[in-house]
C-alpha cells in the first residue's frame, strides 16, 4: 500500500509536469520552489534545468542537464530526456554556443527520436540546418558603454524603428522583441556586406503562420547607440517575403530578440527615446520569461494570472484562442464579431475574430488598459498555450517601460490612465 509521502510526491510531480506542458512558467517556478524538497534528485535537476532555461539562466540550465546525463543515466524516460536536451540546446543558442547546441539537438534524434512527435522531429531537423551553418561562428558579444539616448521613431505603418551604424553608415531597423533572430532582406544583406553562410531552412511569419525559406548572414560588428555588438546573426530573407504588397511597404532590417537580450536592460520612453544603461537595475518582480526565443510577460486580471507574448513589432495586441476559450461566455456577450485580415512578413490571411473593448489588467502593480483588442477564435499554430500577444498599445500605457533580461522583469512607469484595475473576466 502506498504511503502518504509517495502519493504526495506523485501529485507534486504530476502538477509540475502539467504546468510545464501548459507553459505556465511563472506558476511552475513558484510551485517548484515550494515543493522541490519532495522530489528525487533527477527530477529536481530536470525541473531546475527547465526553469533556468525559461528565466535566461543559461549556464545553470546547461549544468543541470549535464548533471542528469552524467549522474543519473537512464533514470528519466526518453520523452523527458528529449525535453532536457531541447532546453539545453536553446540555452546553448542563447549563449551563442552554436556547436554545442548542434550536438544537443543531434543527441535527441540519435537517441530519443522514438519519444518525440513527427512535428518535433521536423522542427529539430530544421534547427539543425541553421546550427550546422553557424557551428564555426564566434559568439555574439555586446560591449556596453556609458548611457547614450537613442531616438526612435515610427514608420508609416506604425512599427518602431531604431538607428544603428555599420561600417560607418547609418540605417534604421525595426525593433521587434518577437523576432527570434534579427532579419534582413537579401538586398540589404548585400548592401551591408554581411558574410553569408551556406544554409537554407524554414521560418514562419508571426500571426499569419505562413512558412518560407531563409538563409543566414553574419554582421561582424554594428553600433546600437552606446552598445558595440559583434558577430550578429541575421536570417537573410527573400525581398518578396519582407514586402507587404497590400500596402506597398518593404521591411528591410529587423533587430530581434538575441540582440535585445544582449543589451541586458533597455529603458523605452514613450516620448521617443530609449536608453541602454551600463549596469542593469535589480528588481524582484520576476514577471518576464523566455519561451525559447519568445518573451513572455505576466499580467493579472482580477484573480487570474495570465501569460502573454510581448511583441514590440506589433502595433496592436491580439488575444489567442486560449483566452477565447477561457472567457468565451463573457467575450461572446460583450465583444463584436468580425472577419479581419492579418498581414505581415510572408503575406496575409483573413480570420474570424471578436473585438473586445476596454480590457483591464495589471502589470506588477501598475494598471494596464487596452481600449480595443482582437480575440482570435482559432489557433495560429499547434500547441498554442499563451493568452495573447501584447503590442505597442500595451507599451503606450507607460511613459517608460523597462525591459530587463538580466533579472528577468518588465516594469511600467508613469501610467496616466488612472483608475482602479477591474475584474473584467472570471474565467471558467
Amino acid at each position: 500500500m502506498q504511503n502518504a509521502n509517495t502519493l504526495k510526491n506523485a501529485s507534486t510531480l504530476s502538477e509540475l509536469k502539467r504546468l510545464a506542458d501548459q507553459k505556465d512558467y511563472f506558476k511552475l517556478a513558484a510551485f517548484f520552489e515550494t515543493n522541490k524538497s519532495g522530489l528525487n534528485d533527477e527530477y529536481r535537476l530536470y525541473f531546475s534545468a527547465i526553469i533556468d532555461n525559461k528565466f535566461n539562466r543559461n549556464e545553470d540550465c546547461i549544468a543541470h542537464v549535464d548533471s542528469v546525463v552524467n549522474q543519473y543515466p537512464g533514470k528519466l524516460p526518453g520523452k523527458e530526456m528529449a525535453v532536457l536536451y531541447r532546453s539545453e540546446s536553446d540555452s546553448y543558442f542563447k549563449a551563442s554556443r552554436y556547436r554545442d547546441a548542434l550536438m544537443a539537438d543531434s543527441n535527441i534524434l540519435l537517441h530519443f527520436k522514438s519519444s518525440i512527435t513527427k512535428d518535433e522531429t521536423e522542427d529539430i531537423g530544421n534547427d539543425l540546418k541553421r546550427l550546422d551553418a553557424l557551428r564555426n561562428t564566434p559568439p555574439q558579444q555586446a560591449e556596453i558603454g556609458k548611457p547614450l539616448p537613442i531616438t526612435w521613431k515610427r514608420d508609416r505603418i506604425g512599427l518602431i524603428e531604431i538607428p544603428f551604424q555599420i561600417h560607418g553608415h547609418s540605417f534604421d531597423a525595426i525593433f521587434d522583441t518577437r523576432a527570434n533572430i534579427s532579419s534582413i532582406s537579401e538586398t540589404f544583406a548585400k548592401q551591408l556586406g554581411l558574410r553569408m553562410l551556406k544554409a537554407s531552412y524554414n521560418e514562419s511569419a508571426g500571426i499569419t503562420g505562413i512558412t518560407f525559406k531563409t538563409s543566414i548572414g553574419i554582421a561582424d560588428s554594428l553600433m546600437l547607440g552606446n552598445v558595440l555588438l559583434k558577430n550578429i546573426v541575421f536570417q537573410v530573407m527573400p525581398d518578396s517575403v519582407l514586402y507587404i504588397a497590400a500596402i506597398r511597404f518593404r521591411l528591410n532590417i529587423i533587430i530581434g530578440l538575441p540582440v535585445i537580450v544582449q543589451c541586458r536592460e533597455i529603458r523605452f520612453f514613450r516620448a521617443g527615446k530609449m536608453i541602454i544603461p551600463e549596469n542593469p537595475s535589480k528588481e524582484d518582480l520576476h514577471n518576464l520569461a523566455l519561451d525559447d526565443l519568445d518573451p513572455v510577460i505576466l499580467l493579472t486580471t482580477g484573480t487570474d494570472s495570465l501569460s502573454f507574448h510581448f511583441d514590440s513589432g506589433a502595433t496592436t495586441s491580439d488575444f489567442y484562442v486560449t483566452f477565447y476559450e477561457k472567457y468565451r461566455k463573457e467575450i461572446e456577450g460583450k465583444a463584436t464579431k468580425r472577419t479581419m485580415e492579418f498581414g505581415g512578413a510572408g503575406g496575409s490571411q483573413k480570420k474570424d475574430v471578436y473585438v473586445l473593448r476596454n480590457f483591464h489588467a495589471d502589470l506588477a502593480g501598475t494598471p494596464v488598459i487596452l481600449d480595443s483588442v482582437t480575440v482570435l477564435t482559432k489557433k495560429i499554430y499547434p500547441g498554442e498555450r499563451f493568452y495573447g500577444n501584447l503590442g505597442q498599445d500595451f507599451m503606450a500605457n507607460f511613459s517608460e517601460l523597462i525591459l530587463n533580461f538580466r533579472y528577468m522583469y518588465i516594469k511600467g512607469v508613469g501610467n496616466e490612465k488612472n483608475g482602479m484595475v477591474k475584474k473584467v473576466f472570471s474565467g471558467n
